[in-house]
């Protein structure tokens, strides 16, 4: 049995303008789940920071790890409704790599901001570090784009 994405014959314009409409509609389910993500994150770092016990690189970590998990889902449910029959493992992977990545880059872009611009405000870095979790973010939404695809599955 050979399990491939099925190549699409060129199609006919109202089709093109519908496949058109349904990637917007796609991307911005994307953003939709991205900003509940971003929601479940701002709740529970501030639930678990008005803990003064824990220190705050740890509750930024969970919060980063439980938005991740709540965000992906949400990308293999209502995002890319393909994703369903994806393994659980191959969409969070993908979401949580492009988390860690994100994490990365944007903490070594707010560095070099830093070191480039010495004195830059809190807001100048905060739109440093949303530009480049938002080129993460797009790039994140081309892979899962591919990646949650429906397969279809040929007998040989």
């Amino acid at each position: 049995m050979i399990t491939c994405t099925a190549p699409s014959p060129p199609a006919p314009p109202v089709l093109a303008r519908r496949e058109r409409v349904a990637r917007v509609w796609t991307l911005g389910r994307f953003v939709l789940a991205g900003l509940t993500g971003n929601v479940a994150h701002a709740a529970v770092f501030l639930a678990l920071s008005a803990w003064a016990v824990v220190p705050v690189v740890a509750v930024n970590v969970v919060a980063v790890v439980l938005s991740t998990l709540v965000t992906n889902e949400l990308h293999r449910r209502f995002t890319f409704p393909g994703g369903r029959s994806t393994a659980w493992f191959k969409g969070h992977g993908a979401g949580g790599a492009a988390a860690v990545v994100g994490l990365v880059l944007s903490t070594a872009a707010l560095a070099a901001w830093h070191h480039l611009v010495p004195g830059a405000s809190g807001a100048s870095g905060l739109v440093v570090v949303y530009v480049v979790t938002g080129l993460v973010g797009l790039t994140n939404f081309l892979v899962l784009r591919s990646l949650l695809r429906p397969t279809v599955t040929l007998a040989a």
